[in-house]
């Protein structure tokens, strides 16, 4: 009963609302003869009483439209085959459906295909009525005229009733049935829609769900607690109790160096003391000191605790650990016996060097902790660790050896670049830091404002010059434009502007003549005769190779918007010719909004420097903006101590990159051949023990290569661009687009497996070997796994560095772009279809550099990546890269762009790092004639 009245109320709603808008409508004007006369309405709804008179007088041209839409019905009833409407409109029946009581507008006039038909309104199509009635059959007893005219008598559409549903308590206070005007189906009409609709639903397997998501961010890659985790492979845990027992040997009172820092401090200095007498216990015992004495604490949170605080007391000796490591490595290099024992102290000492430098990192922003951490970062520095690790792997590459075990180098190599230089916090900090020193804007609020590079800006500049020659563009910050046809570097960037677009060549040249005083009129279309066959449809474009010669049709400029609409007098030309006002505004736009990064003023600085040595000239000894070896600066030291430190890095080991990328790609690669296991896959536990832990291993290792190569590309970037450049042209020599692709693809069906934990992994782990030391901390450990099960998310990190270090590879290079493979779209779907910003923006950007050149089935079929673009990435003033582009053009010049960078790089490279450069075979030439 209590649904019976709400549904009564509801329709009683309905009713009055439609009841007060036909009153309104009624009382304007000739409407008001136009009566509500339906069947609701005579049950005393209406304001308009009924009676044959007012029928009589209603407009001739309603009855007009009642035989027109009659007709109409007839029509359709007769394709439907079903009862006349005289059967189907009734009065006194009750076929309501108060979902939709409104006639579709397309169904009167004969479109069978837009009918909305759900399965619940096919319940309301039947040949009864509500409560049981039949559909009055004779038409004796359903075709009066006068009915026939009040069904259709409240027009208000051409082609369409309004109707009006009442559902008040009528006078014997039953409930009044409501009208439903909308066509019946039969049933068999009504099964084979509802066979076609499931056929279709099927067929595009459409099933609404929501867009998985992961949170993740890049910030958070360096996560401390799983770097230790990943240091340790399968056979690494055979030294947990030699270490141990070490320890427990020469320490003869484990609680006090537990709890007591100055014991603990002691005995670790004893131990330093004690390398060069018995260097193996000692590095075994300073080992576990660094490992966090794992066999002496009761729980997970404490083990995290004294790992901080051992490697925090070791800190101290760090250069001497380094210097002994430094010794051993290369024992491990160059002799050839007692290898087993090089390689466990190796081990122990790579070890503390790995676990003292994550410690430092994750310190490294706290104030407390930064003259220690500086300390220790100093401490590196001296000891050369950088250069050292990358010159030890470029002679792995020639001479392979285990006892080198270079699993463990990279890894430390990746963690003490990450120390060295800093991590992704640091690096935007750094960013805006020096984009401040060289008084560059850094554009803070860059996701609100659009802005325009300056090639776009050249590209748009001499397109205003060719349609208006004598229209000067506001001032800018670009350099002055010198004569570069006979230079190689005219190929580094080259603007595209319209003007010079081929399509131009095949458009008309302008039909008026420059003498002309006004445009002559067009002529008339010609009439085409009966028999001729009409003529191909002409595109009429304007050839923007010409001036525009009637840019106004104001010269006076007495028109009121037109002096309303002026800029003001730093854009305002005071010529002959006026200016339209739309091309003052694109230019004042443009003008304000051009942003000039400081890649680009390195760039252009040292272009003219190159051309200046193609002519011969001197450059006078001029100081290097971008050398920071002697800034002193007090607010900005750490940025410049990072900067001379990258630029160290990169004079010593510019010999070394090539075999360094060689290498880490090799390393890379290796993981082509891996096979994953689902959860839900039968497999023997047994069988897979060593598959599962040989997959961890190679991937950990991928992981610390690509990280080796984002944070060379980023650091080096910001140092200058042109060391940016050389190592991405080595990593596209070396084939990374290929070896990039091909990994993506290999993990790009198995993605969303991986990341939400479907995947069979691994159960070791650093914290389960170190529990089994202490019984306490076994239990705790078992506990909290059963609780709380880990979540495997190391592998993230690799696709966002690998993902962003192919588009830095191949970021506006058309030729290395040519390179991607033909599946690189399909593969990069896969990728977008779970959420997560960090993984989107290096895909889109790549789509957006890729698009261009691809044809519209292509389009078509990544036309959720392209969306992408426009939703997630920050988009240009003068953007056409979905169309518009001179593509022809840049594949013509894409080979000399190419060649003309790595002329500049040598050229850069000579100059800056000449005696890094002899040790590639780059000699100065001397001039031969000497005269006597």
């Amino acid at each position: 009963m209590e649904s019976k009245d709400r549904s009564s109320n509801e329709n009683l709603g309905r009713s009055q609302s439609m009841q007060d808008l036909k009153t309104k409508r009624g009382q304007h004007g000739c409407l008001a003869q136009f009566r509500d006369d339906t069947a609701t309405s005579r049950k005393g709804t209406s304001s308009y009483p009924s009676s044959p008179r007012t029928r009589a007088n209603r407009d001739h041209g309603v009855s007009d439209i009642d035989k027109m839409l009659r007709k109409k019905l007839d029509i359709v009833s007769s394709v439907l085959n079903v009862p006349n409407e005289d059967a189907i409109i009734s009065t006194d029946s009750g076929l309501g459906s108060p979902r939709s009581p409104f006639v579709n507008r397309t169904l009167l006039d004969g479109d069978l295909s837009a009918i909305d038909l759900s399965p619940l309104d096919f319940n309301q199509f039947s040949t009864t009525g509500r409560n049981g009635e039949h559909f009055p059959e004779n038409d004796d007893d359903a075709t009066n005229e006068d009915e026939e005219e009040e069904e259709f008598q409240n027009v208000d559409e051409i082609d369409g009733p309004v109707l009006s549903v009442n559902n008040q308590t009528n006078e014997n206070g039953g409930d009044d049935e409501v009208i439903d005007y909308n066509m019946p189906v039969n049933d068999a009409y009504r099964k084979s829609l509802e066979e076609c609709a499931e056929k279709i639903t099927n067929e595009c397997g459409f099933k609404p769900s929501l867009q998985p998501r992961f949170e993740w961010y890049l910030e958070d890659s360096l996560n401390t607690q799983n770097e230790l985790e990943d240091w340790f492979c399968f056979s690494d845990y055979s030294y947990f109790t030699p270490m141990h027992d070490a320890f427990i040997h020469y320490v003869k009172d484990t609680k006090k160096f537990i709890s007591d820092d100055i014991y603990a401090q002691m005995i670790i200095k004893q131990l330093i003391n004690g390398l060069n007498e018995d260097c193996e216990n000692s590095l075994k015992c300073l080992c576990y000191i660094s490992l966090g004495s794992f066999g002496h604490v009761e729980g997970k949170e404490e083990h995290e605790k004294t790992i901080r605080r051992n490697n925090t007391l070791l800190m101290e000796y760090l250069s001497t650990i380094v210097k002994y490591f430094i010794r051993i490595a290369n024992d491990c290099r160059d002799k050839n016996d007692q290898l087993i024992k090089l390689t466990r102290m190796l081990f122990f000492s790579c070890s503390i060097i790995y676990f003292v430098v994550l410690l430092c990192i994750s310190l490294r922003n706290k104030k407390e902790k930064k003259v220690l951490v500086r300390n220790a970062i100093n401490n590196l520095t001296e000891s050369k660790i950088l250069t050292y690790l990358t010159k030890y792997i470029e002679h792995w590459r020639w001479n392979s050896r285990l006892s080198m075990r270079i699993r463990n180098i990279i890894m430390l190599l990746s963690k003490c670049l990450v120390l060295q230089f800093g991590d992704i916090k640091t690096y935007k900090n750094s960013k805006k830091s020096l984009y401040r020193y060289h008084k560059i804007s850094s554009n803070p609020d860059k996701k609100n404002k659009l802005t325009v590079s300056p090639l776009h800006y050249e590209a748009f500049s001499l397109d205003i010059s060719s349609r208006y020659p004598s229209y000067e563009l506001p001032k800018s910050q670009l350099p002055l434009d010198s004569d570069k046809s006979n230079s190689l570097s005219q190929f580094l960037e080259i603007p595209r502007p319209k003007a010079k677009n081929p399509v131009n060549a095949t458009l008309n040249m302008p039909e008026q003549h420059l003498a002309t005083p006004a445009p002559s009129p067009p002529s008339s279309p010609k009439l085409m005769h009966f028999n001729e066959t009409p003529k191909t449809r002409k595109s009429f474009q304007t050839n923007l190779l010409y001036p525009c010669l009637y840019p106004s049709d104001d010269d006076e400029e007495n028109d009121e918007l037109e002096e309303r609409m002026r800029l003001g007098s730093e854009f305002h030309q005071d010529n002959d010719i006026t200016i339209p006002y739309s091309i003052e505004e694109a230019a004042k736009i443009l003008s304000e909004n051009l942003e000039i990064k400081l890649s680009t003023k390195q760039l252009w600085h040292e272009r003219d420097l190159f051309m200046i040595t193609e002519r011969g000239w001197e450059d006078d000894n001029m100081k290097d903006p971008y050398d920071y070896h002697d800034v002193t600066d007090e607010v900005d030291q750490d940025l410049f101590e990072i900067l001379t430190r990258v630029d160290d890095y990169y004079r010593e080991a510019l010999p070394c990159l090539n075999s360094l990328v060689f290498v880490l790609l090799q390393t890379i690669e290796l993981n082509l051949t891996n096979q994953f296991i689902l959860t839900t896959d039968p497999v023997d536990d047994g069988a897979i023990k060593a598959q599962l832990e040989v997959l961890k291993a190679k991937e950990k290792s991928m992981k610390s290569s690509i990280e080796i190569l984002f944070f060379l590309l980023k650091w080096f970037k910001l140092s200058h661009i042109l060391k940016f450049e050389h190592l991405a042209v080595i990593l596209y020599d070396s084939q990374f687009i290929n070896i990039s692709s091909a990994i993506l693809g290999k993990y790009s069906d198995h993605y969303a497996d991986r990341i939400f934990n479907r995947a069979v992994i691994s159960q070791k782990n650093f914290w389960l070997e170190a529990s089994k030391y202490n019984f306490e901390y076994k239990n705790s450990f078992r506990y909290m796994n059963q609780v709380q099960k880990p979540v495997e998310v190391d592998l993230i990190p690799v696709f966002a560095y690998m993902l962003r270090t192919l588009r830095k590879v191949v970021g506006t290079k058309t030729q290395r772009i040519k390179e991607l493979p033909q599946s690189i779209g399909t593969i990069l779907k896969k990728y977008y279809h779970i959420f997560n910003l960090d993984i989107y923006h290096p895909i889109l950007k790549i789509i957006k550099e890729l698009t261009p050149f691809k044809n519209k089935r292509w389009k078509s079929e990544h036309m959720e990546l392209i969306s992408g673009v426009f939703l997630y990435e920050q988009l240009e003033l003068v953007d056409n890269w979905v169309t518009g582009k001179d593509i022809s053009g840049e594949l013509s010049d894409a080979y000399g762009q190419e060649i003309a960078l790595r002329a500049l790089l040598q050229f850069y490279n000579f100059t800056h790092y000449q005696l890094a450069m002899e040790d590639l075979g780059y000699v100065k030439k001397k001039n031969g004639f000497y005269p006597e």
